[in-house]
């Protein structure tokens, strides 16, 4: 009977810890904590290094709408390494995503075609669900790049990105990551909700009536 309880007991202990490390696995983005956990992450091997010859590029013709952004992401390096970046506009393309060698954050629009072709062979897709407060964010050991269709979208990729950031000597690093990330709701789906929401008297009296 000791010896039937006990290899109970070891199987249980067995398929505990095989549950657990599944678990592990699974749950290895989850390892960035991040609020709101964005919809899809998927982190990789190495990491991007933020120090003191590091740019912060902005799109050209939209330099004052993303502004905002660009500012809150060199406050965030500032407190947190003592780094003051230059905030810089520019005719952000292929080229210069592509052959970029770590020297600089960009801030972009997913309008661009070149940054999109990008973004797409890296497994970033900018489908219809992004929408417009959705955003991209990718970042190896030569990109850091933060790209949406509209400012707000941006904007939230670059509060994203703060969290991301911590510090390493006297440098910041952001591991190396794919994410995708969009609001739960889409404004034009509250609307609907709520034309909903407003019909849910009226049925129940109807379901009511039915069952009656």
């Amino acid at each position: 009977m000791k010896k039937s309880a006990q290899l109970v007991l070891t199987i249980a202990a067995f398929v505990f810890v095989c549950l657990a490390a599944t678990r592990a696995l699974a749950s290895d983005d989850s390892q960035l904590k991040l609020l709101p956990q964005p919809k899809e992450v998927n982190l990789h091997r190495g990491s991007f290094h933020v120090g003191s010859g590091t740019r912060i590029l902005v799109q050209f013709g939209h330099q004052e709408e993303d502004r905002i952004a660009a500012e809150t992401l060199a406050e965030e390096i500032a407190d947190q390494s003592g780094l003051k970046l230059n905030i810089v506009g520019a005719k952000i393309g292929w080229k210069a995503v592509a052959k970029d060698n770590g020297s600089s954050i960009i801030l972009t629009r997913l309008q661009d075609r070149r940054v999109l072709r990008f973004l797409n062979s890296q497994g970033l897709k900018a489908d219809a669900s992004v929408g417009d407060q959705g955003y991209l964010l990718f970042s190896d050991k030569s990109h850091l790049i933060v790209a949406a269709n509209t400012g707000q979208g941006l904007f939230s990729g670059v509060q994203t990105l703060r969290q991301l950031l911590h510090a390493e000597g006297k440098q910041l690093t952001c591991p190396a990551v794919t994410i995708r990330d969009w609001p739960g709701l889409q404004p034009h789906r509250l609307g609907d909700i709520s034309r909903t929401l407003g019909n849910i008297p009226e049925f129940v009296k109807q379901h009511a009536r039915r069952s009656a």
